[in-house]
């Protein structure tokens, strides 16, 4: 049995976090710039069922039974071997890195989810259609993060812009035109599953109140399709500013998040917001081609960890 490679995209979500979990439109892209990949190595003369998984980057070196019948991992070797319907999966060594910043809202749980599925799906011959991948992925993400909203593993096992709206068919999106798209790590490491909860007990508290800000969110999201399908920059500029205005209401933003944004905006910055959960993480900036490079540098000058420049455009979708 040969050795299996694997590797899935980072995503960013460029309108419609947090509300996309009720029901409301979301927009999400693939990076490609940062990739998790998984590779699989059959243990020769190991007994079937002997399955190590090694993960450098989180510490952790151990046997598939060692594992908490909740780990991700675990969980997600369970919905392959439940769908192949086999009772034992050959022995081997599950090799996982990612160049995906953990906890920063560019999806580096569910890119580890969609590779580690089709890797494994690949050790034993089986080709998963991109379906699959996304609905095996998003039981895993229940995982990481309690109630996910599933625009993640769609995102990512598709590698296509989406417009994702949770019971709908998915819509993929095809610019009308180039939009250049600064990705800056605040250097705070957000924290999903407590911001999706703390979003869920403030809504259970005023529910008539964020029923109102989630549909203003998914009123923009909708809005930002049309922008990004017809070229306009400057309005999807303006959308992403007020998107950003909402997820502060609902309590996600960071300080150190809109110290990074308005950096932005005062150097030309087109529009900018969080993206993925909050509470830290990453915020993207939508900017002119000839800026980027400039709000770039500035944003780690003052206190940006890293930095990813990517460009949206038509060629993304084939």
């Amino acid at each position: 049995m040969p050795a299996t490679v694997s590797t899935a995209p980072g995503k960013t979500i460029l309108f419609g976090e947090h509300a996309v979990v009720y029901g409301q439109p979301a927009i999400a892209v693939p990076v490609n710039e940062r990739q998790a990949k998984v590779k699989i190595f059959p243990s020769i003369g190991s007994q079937t069922g002997q399955i190590q998984f090694i993960a450098p980057q989180i510490q952790l070196e151990q046997n598939y039974v060692e594992l908490d019948k909740h780990h991700p991992f675990r969980v997600a070797l369970e919905q392959v071997k439940n769908f192949l319907d086999i009772s034992h999966y050959p022995a081997c060594k599950i090799h996982l890195t990612s160049t995906i910043p953990i906890s920063s809202g560019l999806g580096s749980s569910a890119a580890i989810s969609v590779a580690l599925i089709n890797a494994l799906f690949g050790f034993v011959g089986y080709q998963a259609s991109d379906s699959l991948l996304s609905e095996l992925a998003y039981k895993v993400e229940i995982e990481f993060h309690g109630t996910p909203s599933g625009i993640d593993n769609t995102v990512i096992a598709y590698r296509k812009p989406v417009f994702f709206q949770k019971g709908k068919d998915i819509q993929f999106i095809n610019p009308g035109g180039d939009f250049t798209i600064i990705i800056a790590d605040s250097g705070i490491r957000g924290n999903t599953k407590v911001a999706v909860a703390g979003v869920r007990e403030r809504w259970l508290n005023n529910t008539n109140l964020f029923e109102e800000y989630f549909q203003k969110i998914g009123e923009i999201a909708s809005h930002a399709k049309i922008a990004l399908e017809n070229g306009e920059q400057e309005k999807l500029g303006h959308l992403m500013n007020a998107n950003q205005e909402l997820l502060r209401k609902i309590g996600v933003s960071h300080p150190s998040i809109e110290n990074l944004i308005d950096i932005s905006i005062k150097h030309g910055g087109l529009g900018a917001k969080l993206c993925g959960g909050g509470l830290g993480g990453n915020i993207i900036i939508l900017s002119d081609k000839e800026r980027a490079e400039n709000i770039s540098e500035l944003l780690l000058a003052n206190d940006a960890s890293q930095t990813i420049i990517m460009t949206l455009s038509k060629e993304i979708i084939k």
